[in-house]
């Protein structure tokens, strides 16, 4: 199974706004080494590898970690780890030559032994579920692999994975040490990860901070991913957790804090006022939204399903939550994921054929207007987790009963923590949700592949041939054309047979003040630090 495209049209990947102020990436002068850069972030990830579930959305593991191959802010796939590789047997056979001299931050060297145990680890977690969804994915079909010498490695696979190149540059491919490799599961995500990165984890204080140490011995990062060769300019990064929104933003215009992130949009404006930079980074994913329970009488019924598609609208979302700066949905997945397809015209604003829609299937206004049909009211039970950005948010959600009122659909949106809409997913058949907020990651679309099918937790098992045969005939495709047709008609069935119902785009916004230079966002919209300097 694939989860990444070899090639990609370049500008499609990133979007990336740099509004106010100077842009952090602007040349002010030669860098000044030195400094401990102070961040605040939002939330604390229940585990700190993105290999593992939980791990994902914590930019620690891009500065100490690194992967076989990067990406590019076009969107190009270029060496890092290894320097060069090979593609045969129609994208089942990679063969990669890794660059000489790195080593991790424990000394020892990185080597094809190295990345071997890697992925061996990485398939026993995934026999385990302990890993990601993305990292069950990536290594699907993987058969193993051979070391042909310390610096060539082999990988099999037993289907074609013709987007591997693009999985190996994501964080849940970092290559670890042979010492983390080794580890279990909840020694990884407690932050016991030695990386070959330029900087290396010096303390975990759990759900307080992460603090970071330059290593002076790191010279070979890659220009091609915009990078200097030689070793971070930073001494240090010191990640916080600050769980409230203005406590980061006072901090960052006060000079508390050097970069901030999940930034409101209305303060975004004070950071511009006082000279520092918002920047705008587009999570290539499945958007956040909307998607049924199969279970629920509500949710498996696909007129009502269908009229909430088309009552939604995403235009008055993004300007009344957001703003300009942020992007519309036109599609299931962002638009800068490889592959994606323009559905804008079925998720148009349509109140009136939704109405249609719930007329044909008999679904008629009741004396207050909610609509009725075999003495049930159409109130659908809407979960969502408190607090949390992730999926489409609370603030989404209001205005979304808002929109759906007029058609007839009287929403209930229903709070919940994170472990209970976890306890939804352990059984789906059992749980009292119709609808839920989520969000689905991934650099390319063959992450659709495991998010929609039946053996999915969300799905519960949940037959849907249709479905199922759209997901396999991307899973099977053997060559590029075929490939991107497969994507396109899964892509189009989805929003179809409204499996999941797009709200908004996922963007991150990250605050940076004035004296921070050479910091940028990786195609992930994740923070990477190895070019960034502070003038003092």
């Amino acid at each position: 199974m694939r989860r990444a495209l070899v090639a990609l049209v370049p500008g499609a990947l990133l979007l990336l706004a740099a509004c106010g102020g100077a842009p952090p990436a602007a040349d002010a002068g030669v860098p000044e080494p030195g400094g401990t850069l102070r961040h605040a972030i939002s939330t604390w990830p229940t585990c700190l590898d993105p290999a593992l579930s939980g791990g994902r959305l914590f930019t620690v593991p891009e500065q100490i970690g690194e992967t076989l191959t990067g990406q590019a802010a076009d969107g190009t796939i270029v060496p890092r780890l290894a320097d060069s590789w090979e593609i045969a047997d129609g994208g089942r056979t990679y063969t990669f030559h890794l660059r000489p001299g790195v080593t991790f931050a424990d000394g020892t060297a990185v080597d094809a032994g190295v990345v071997a145990q890697n992925l061996t680890a990485l398939v026993a977690l995934n026999a385990a579920g302990k890993s990601d969804t993305l990292t069950r994915n990536a290594l699907n079909s993987f058969t193993g692999s051979e070391v042909l010498d310390p610096a060539t490695i082999r990988l099999h696979f037993g289907l074609p994975e013709l987007g591997f190149l693009r999985n190996a540059s994501d964080p849940y491919l970092t290559i670890w040490s042979a010492g983390t490799a080794a580890l279990p599961a909840d020694r990884r995500c407690a932050g016991e990860l030695v990386g070959s990165g330029p900087f290396a984890i010096q303390n975990v204080t759990r759900n307080q901070r992460v603090d970071l140490v330059k290593r002076p011995e790191h010279g070979w990062s890659r220009p091609e991913l915009g990078e200097h060769e030689g070793p971070a300019y930073l001494d240090a990064i010191t990640y916080e957790v600050v769980p409230e929104s203005g406590v980061r933003v006072g901090g960052l215009l006060s000079g508390q804090f050097d970069v901030i992130d999940d930034v409101p949009v209305a303060d975004q404006e004070s950071v511009r006022a006082a000279g520092g930079s918002v920047v705008l980074g587009t999570v290539p994913n499945l958007v956040p939204g909307i998607y049924h329970n199969p279970y629920s009488p509500l949710g498996g019924d696909l007129a009502v399903r269908k009229a909430i598609l088309l009552a939604i609208d995403r235009t008055e979302i993004r300007d009344t939550v957001y703003g300009p700066g942020y992007e519309v949905p036109t599609g299931e997945v962002a638009r800068n994921t490889p592959l994606f397809t323009d559905l804008s015209s079925q998720l148009r604003h349509d109140p009136a054929a939704a109405a249609a829609i719930l007329d044909q299937a008999g679904w008629t206004p009741g004396p207050d207007g909610v609509r009725v049909k075999d003495g049930v009211r159409l109130e659908p039970r809407l979960t969502y987790v408190a607090g949390s950005t992730r999926g489409a948010t609370q603030q989404d959600l209001e205005l979304v009963q808002q929109q759906l009122r007029p058609v007839g659909i009287a929403v209930q949106l229903v709070p919940q923590t994170a472990a209970e809409a976890s306890a939804d997913l352990a059984d789906v058949s059992k749980a009292r949700f119709d609808f839920a907020s989520g969000a689905g990651a991934g650099k390319d679309v063959d992450f659709l592949i495991g998010l929609f099918r039946s053996t999915n937790p969300r799905l519960g098992g949940f037959a849907n041939p249709g479905l199922e045969a759209a997901a396999d005939a991307l899973d099977t495709a053997t060559d590029d054309a075929s490939r991107a047709a497969a994507a396109a008609a899964l892509q189009r069935y989805i929003v179809d047979d409204a499996q999941w119902i797009p709200v908004r785009e996922a963007t991150r916004a990250y605050a940076a003040e004035a004296r921070v230079h050479g910091y940028r966002v990786d195609p992930y919209a994740q923070s990477v630090f190895h070019d960034t300097w502070l003038q003092q």
